[in-house]
C-alpha cells in the first residue's frame, strides 16, 4: 500500500480552466467515480498538469484527462506487459459526459515519490538512495533492451519518434546558438540512431512521476505513461540527468557525487549488455542517443502539448537552464560548454568505463 502523501494545499482550479470546464466539473468527477466504486473517494492532495487525481480507497487511482492527454491503453498495456509491477494495472473508463475529459482507473503504486524522499532526507543516507535508484535506472534500460523491437516493427510511432529528424532540425536552426552546434552533430548520425533497436521509453521522467522504497531509494515504479513510446534505445536514456542532481531554490544543481553516478549507470548498464560492451562504437552512439534526448525533452516547448516549437531564452527559462547544466555544464571540474556535454568523446569516454571499470 503506497504511503500517504503530504498535503501540497493544490488547487484545482487550474487544470479545469485549461480545459475550459467550469470548477463544478470537479463534483462530477468525483460522482462519476463514486458511482463505480464502494470505497471512500478524494482528491489526490498532488495534481499534475494534464489531469485530475482521485485516490479510490488505500490501492486505486482515477485519473481524468481531455484528449490531448489522454491515455494510450496499448502503451500502458505494453509497459505492463515489458516492466511489470514498475508500471500501473490500468483500465479506461470512458468519457465522462459533456466534458471531454477520458476517465482512467489504475493500481496505486506503492513507495513515495522521488521528490518527496528528496525532500525529507540528507546525508550518507541521501548518497546511498541516490546510488539505489541510478543502478535501477540502468537495470530499467536493461528490461527495455529484452524487450527491444525493430523500427520496421514500429508501425504506429508516437509523436516524437514520428518525427524525429524534423524535430532535430528544428533545434538545430531556431535553438539559442550555443546549443545548436550539438543538435547539427547528432544530425549527422540520426539514421543511425534511428537503425538501433526501438524499445518503450517513459516519456516523463520527472521526480514526481518516479515511485522509490522510502527507506533504500530502490525503484518502485513509474506513474503517468501519457507521453510514453517506443524510441531508439538511448534517448530515454535522458531521464539519468533527473538522477544526478535536482533543483534547489528554483535551479538545478548536480549532487557532489554526480559524476560518480553518471560511472555507475554507465557500469551497471554494460555489465548487464556485456553484448553491448563488446561494441564501443554502438556504446557511443547510444550516448548521442542520450543527448538527443536532453534536447527533445527540454529543447522543445510543451505549449500545453504542442510541442512544435524550439525552446527560447527569455521565454523558457527553466528548459533552457537545464540545457545549459545537462549539455554544456557537465558534472566535475571540466571545461564549460565543452561540445561533448560528458566531458570527452563518446568514445573515448565509453573506452574509458570498458576497461578501467571506476
Amino acid at each position: 500500500m503506497a504511503s500517504e502523501p503530504k498535503d501540497s494545499g493544490v488547487s484545482f482550479t487550474p487544470f479545469f480552466d485549461r480545459c475550459k470546464l467550469p470548477a463544478s466539473v470537479k463534483e462530477d468527477c468525483d460522482a462519476f467515480a463514486r458511482s463505480r466504486y464502494s470505497e471512500p473517494v478524494r482528491p489526490a492532495p498532488f495534481q499534475g498538469y494534464c489531469s485530475y487525481t482521485i485516490f479510490v480507497g488505500q490501492d486505486t487511482v482515477v485519473q481524468f484527462r481531455p484528449l490531448a492527454h489522454k491515455l494510450d491503453m496499448g502503451i500502458t498495456n505494453a509497459a505492463c506487459h515489458i516492466f511489470g509491477s514498475l508500471a500501473p494495472d490500468t483500465e479506461s473508463l470512458g468519457e465522462l459526459e459533456g466534458t471531454g475529459l477520458y476517465a482512467f482507473s489504475m493500481k496505486r503504486m506503492s513507495g513515495v515519490s522521488l521528490a518527496d524522499l528528496r525532500a525529507e532526507t540528507d546525508g550518507l543516507r541521501a548518497r546511498s538512495q541516490r546510488e539505489a535508484v541510478v543502478r535501477d535506472f540502468a537495470h530499467l534500460q536493461g528490461i527495455s533492451w529484452a524487450h527491444a523491437r525493430s523500427k520496421e516493427k514500429i508501425r504506429d510511432r508516437g509523436t516524437v519518434g514520428a518525427s524525429l529528424r524534423w524535430r532535430l532540425e528544428l533545434m538545430a536552426n531556431k535553438l539559442p546558438s550555443r546549443f545548436r552546434r550539438i543538435a547539427k552533430s547528432i544530425l549527422l548520425d540520426l539514421s543511425e540512431i534511428e537503425d538501433l533497436p526501438w524499445v518503450l521509453s517513459h516519456g516523463d521522467f520527472l521526480p514526481s512521476n518516479i515511485m522509490v522504497h522510502p527507506k533504500s531509494g530502490n525503484l518502485l515504479g513509474l506513474i503517468d505513461w501519457a507521453e510514453g513510446e517506443f524510441l531508439p534505445f538511448g534517448i530515454g536514456m535522458y531521464g539519468l540527468q533527473e538522477l544526478l542532481g535536482e533543483d534547489r531554490d528554483g535551479h538545478f544543481v548536480y549532487y557532489p557525487e554526480a559524476k560518480h553516478l553518471r560511472k555507475l549507470f554507465w557500469n551497471e548498464l554494460l555489465s548487464s549488455l556485456p553484448e553491448l560492451a563488446r561494441d564501443v562504437r554502438r556504446v557511443a552512439l547510444l550516448q548521442k542517443a542520450q543527448m538527443l534526448g536532453i534536447l527533445l525533452w527540454h529543447g522543445i516547448a510543451f505549449d500545453n502539448g504542442k510541442l512544435d516549437r524550439a525552446v527560447e531564452d527569455g521565454r523558457d527559462d527553466g528548459e533552457i537552464e537545464r540545457l545549459d547544466a545537462f549539455l554544456l555544464s557537465p558534472p566535475g571540474p571540466r571545461k564549460l560548454r565543452s561540445v561533448h556535454p560528458f566531458g570527452e568523446s563518446p568514445i573515448a569516454f565509453i573506452r574509458g568505463l570498458i576497461f578501467r571499470r571506476t
